[in-house]
């Protein structure tokens, strides 16, 4: 019998595992951070600039930032999954439509009826527009949620965030 702990991986001398960084989207993530920090308080940060520049967040931008931070791909990846408003897109994968609803259905918003909204709403919504299903979203006092783009639409129904899409209201409402 083997012992586990004695076996290793075979690789040439610095050659890195995982995966490898492409060089067009490490210069894209370069040119997007331009001169600001590469501190790792900033991941989130970055990964917004990401998502606002591109409209998702490619596994090839995940790959890079990391590189460019000196963070594991790992940590990167977790992070960025983490938060229901980033797109992460894997190889393969198309690129999400221009505008997503995202729909909390955590439990108070499921006993709020999310689970019909959704429905109806994947019925109704059209070419162009996105529904997911989002863990919570924070506003569970206001059940449920819907967030149209970065505009969280409270006590949500399919006439109010229609409303918001043809408004184009689809940017955070922030308090004055």
């Amino acid at each position: 019998m083997q012992d586990n702990n004695n076996l290793k991986l075979k690789r040439k001398k610095g050659q890195s595992r995982g995966r490898h960084t492409d060089p067009q989207a490490l210069s894209e993530i370069r040119s997007l951070l331009g001169d600001i920090s590469r501190e790792s308080n900033l991941l989130v940060e970055h990964l917004h600039k990401i998502q606002d520049k591109y409209n998702f967040i490619s596994a090839a931008h995940l790959v890079a930032l990391a590189d460019e931070m000196k963070l594991a791909h790992s940590e990167v990846y977790e992070v960025a999954t983490f938060y229901h408003h980033f797109d992460v897109i894997k190889e393969g994968q198309e690129q999400p439509p221009p505008l997503t609803v995202r729909v909390c259905n955590s439990v108070s918003c499921e006993m709020s009826g999310c689970n019909n909204l959704i429905q109806r709403l994947e019925e109704t919504a059209g070419l162009g527009v996105r529904i997911q299903k989002v863990s919570c979203v924070g506003r569970c006092e206001h059940a449920p949620v819907a967030v149209v783009g970065n505009n969280s639409i409270h006590t949500a129904s399919v006439e109010k965030i229609t409303a918001a899409i043809k408004n184009k209201k689809i940017n955070a409402i922030l308090p004055e």
